[in-house]
């Protein structure tokens, strides 16, 4: 097990299996993308990513990845992985030292415009077709770009009254009144309507959290009402086999 299938590969770089440690062995998804980092690690080991991140290869096999959508489903049934998609995260009071720029009030104003013209369009066919949360369903995967539904609005029956459609969209204008950030998730974990369950990040040899990062993934967690906590995808939590330390950008 100690050396690689090809003949042209560094045995050194071991085999790129993972043996995942602790609690983390419980978790379906952490063992799913634990595979895809200690693969990853041992890809850049040997050199067959030439100008490429770790990170940004990770990604490209979280995306095409059977293993991990089966793995999220198992933990979150009828949930999808996000892989490296924008969010926003109202977080007051950050510290200056995370030296990490808002969003401009414009970009949110505008963006919430363009989510009310939408809601219209699918109230109007709501009440046309009487089709009430179906509708309702259809229209909540518009609105992760301000992640309006992670704000507990989990159901919205566009049946009833466009009322309620605007009082919920003035309540999404008072949430992101304040400061706001935009974060990328390596993989966030979206329920059947969008709403956010669960944040992984890779994090290869030499990386960590970056100023702020885990606290605002945790923030975005909260909003949604999740209780779980963003996790780190590291290579000694997944007990992956060759070098103490492998480069993280191919060279």
């Amino acid at each position: 097990m100690g050396t690689t299938a090809c003949a042209t590969c560094d045995a050194k770089c071991g085999n790129g299996n993972a043996n995942v440690r602790g609690d983390n062995r419980s978790d379906p998804i952490y063992v799913a993308m634990c595979k895809i980092l200690c693969e990853t690690r041992k890809e850049m080991c040997e050199g067959k990513h030439k100008g490429k991140t770790a990170s940004s290869v990770a990604e490209g096999k979280a995306k095409n990845s059977p293993d991990l959508q089966r793995a999220v489903n198992k933990r979150y049934p009828k949930s999808t992985a996000a892989v490296n998609k924008h969010r926003y995260v109202r977080y007051d009071n950050a510290l200056k030292s995370w030296n990490r720029a808002k969003v401009a009030k414009e970009t949110i104003e505008r963006h919430l415009d363009n989510v009310i013209r939408q809601i219209e369009k699918q109230a109007a066919k709501a009440v046309a077709t009487k089709v009430g949360k179906a509708a309702a369903r259809s229209w909540l995967k518009l609105v992760p770009v301000l992640n309006v539904i992670s704000t507990a609005y989990d159901v919205y029956d566009l049946a009833s009254t466009g009322v309620d459609i605007y009082q919920q969209i003035k309540q999404a204008r008072a949430q992101f009144s304040g400061d706001v950030y935009s974060i990328r998730p390596d993989v966030a974990v979206m329920g059947e309507n969008g709403q956010l369950q669960d944040i992984y990040d890779f994090k290869f040899d030499g990386d960590d959290w970056q100023p702020g990062q885990q606290e605002m993934y945790n923030k975005n967690l909260d909003d949604s009402g999740a209780r779980a906590r963003a996790k780190a995808i590291n290579s000694n939590a997944c007990g992956c086999n060759g070098p103490s330390f492998v480069p993280r950008t191919g060279v």
